[in-house]
């Protein structure tokens, strides 16, 4: 068996493998990181934390790795067994994206892993030797590059890991200095942001709580409520208020789709993609529980992460409703002031706290997206009052989700008007996402 020491690489590389074998079907590497990790309830939290971030920088890298191999031994990535891939890739991070780990280790940890992984001795001198070209190519001259100039996907590839096809979707909408920024703000892990929970303290009061613990905070822009903690690295479970649901974990940009909403007090408000509760509790905190909003949600297991959340942090205008969002009917042709449409969606601008979409981005499909966001549009639509309002959001970056969407909804939808959108791109601060606000003729 591995040493202690190296209980959390050992890990990370059963994470790496269980994504690998999963090819073309999008996981979730939280999910994987998950089930592993709950299989050792003993686990320190620094053993955790350094297994997640080994895993979530390897994802990170995982293109860019993989021009690294073909590079570095000369073979196509499917002549070497998906073990010794990841085995390289969570190498090649650990050689490149942590200081605090000696290159001498880095290596020597990944041949005693495929020891235990019961590699052949050929094998593991392959792998050793592959590792070693890599440091004395990162203490060199690096790694070639095609020039941005010349090659723009194969730039982006190489530096950033963002695939060809990837790259060629998005240049069809955005300027190369968007796509630029938007990668290199892609490389780092995202900083944990808050929503101050309003229905229970007040911002001034919560940072003074989070002061005497000396945890770093600054404000979100524009957002009153959001403080960004950008040195925490623990669980969100450990810090003040908590249990007393003081605070909210939520990114900027989801923040900004509920006050894009706009909800006032005494409102009726349809919130038909609801779980978890990000924007549903935001607006009830907006309105200060004054009003009344149906969130709906048909998964059970979502419907309780829901519930419990409204339930911690105090909630009491919320109804919430077991359904499906396209059929749900409301009672006696009840209709809405306003009512948001969270849509599912790629996920496409969440790439710093998601990773492992690039790698499956490869082979993005929107087709059955599309079809259940047009559905969910429509029905939310059809729910709104004269002269109310629909905001339309998704995480995504991708316009096919976005404007085009609403572009074709307006065409179809004579007694729509859009009043304004808004598409925010992949930030160091905030995740991607666009917003539509629609108003329906009077």
């Amino acid at each position: 068996m591995a040493k202690l020491k190296d209980v959390p690489r050992k890990l990370a590389l059963d994470v790496l493998f269980r994504f690998e074998k999963a090819g073309p079907e999008k996981v979730k590497a939280d999910s994987l990181l998950q089930a592993v990790l709950s299989k050792h309830p003993d686990l320190s939290e620094q053993d955790r934390g350094f297994c997640r971030a080994l895993v979530m920088g390897t994802l990170r890298r995982w293109l860019v790795y993989d021009e690294w191999i073909k590079s570095l031994t000369g073979r196509p990535l499917k002549n070497l067994t998906p073990q010794i891939r990841c085995l390289l890739r969570l190498g090649f991070f650990q050689l490149e994206g942590l200081s605090q780990v000696p290159a001498y280790a880095a290596i020597n940890s990944s041949v005693e892993l495929a020891k235990v992984q019961k590699n052949s001795p050929k094998t593991i001198k392959f792998l050793n030797a592959v590792l070693r070209e890599a440091q004395r190519r990162l203490e060199g001259d690096g790694f070639a590059i095609p020039a941005v100039e010349s090659d723009v996907s194969g730039y982006l590839l190489g530096k950033f890991g963002w695939p060809v096809l990837w790259t060629e979707r998005l240049l069809k909408h955005y300027p190369l200095p968007d796509l630029l920024a938007m990668a290199e703000a892609g490389q780092s892990p995202a900083a944990l942001s808050i929503r101050v929970n309003c229905l229970k303290t007040s911002v001034e009061a919560y940072q003074q709580l989070l002061s005497e613990q000396q945890i770093v905070f600054e404000a979100l822009p524009d957002l009153p409520e959001g403080l960004l903690l950008p040195e925490f690295s623990g669980s969100p479970r450990h810090l003040p208020g908590y249990e007393a649901g003081l605070f909210y974990v939520q990114d900027a940009a989801s923040m900004w789709v509920s006050r894009f909403l706009n909800p006032q007090a005494e409102e009726l408000i349809l919130d038909l993609c609801a779980a978890p509760g990000s924007k549903t509790t935001h607006l009830a905190a907006l309105m200060g529980n004054a009003g009344h909003i149906l969130a709906i949600e048909p998964k059970p297991e979502r419907l309780r992460l829901l519930e419990e959340n409204i339930q911690r942090l105090g909630v009491a205008c919320v109804k919430v409703q077991q359904c499906d969002g396209l059929t749900f009917e409301a009672a006696s042709d009840l209709r809405f002031d306003k009512v948001l449409v969270d849509a599912p969606c790629s996920g496409s601008g969440t790439l710093r706290r998601h990773p492992e979409m690039l790698p499956q981005a490869k082979k993005l499909d929107l087709g059955a997206l599309n079809k259940l966001q047009r559905a969910l549009l429509r029905r939310g639509f059809a729910l709104l009052k004269p002269g109310g309002v629909l905001v339309y959001s998704t995480c995504s970056i991708l316009p096919e989700e976005n404007l085009q969407l609403i572009q074709s909804f307006l065409a179809e939808t004579l007694e729509a008007t859009l009043e304004n959108d808004e598409q925010r791109l992949i930030q160091t601060k905030a995740d991607g996402f666009y917003a539509a606000r629609l108003i329906k003729k009077l």
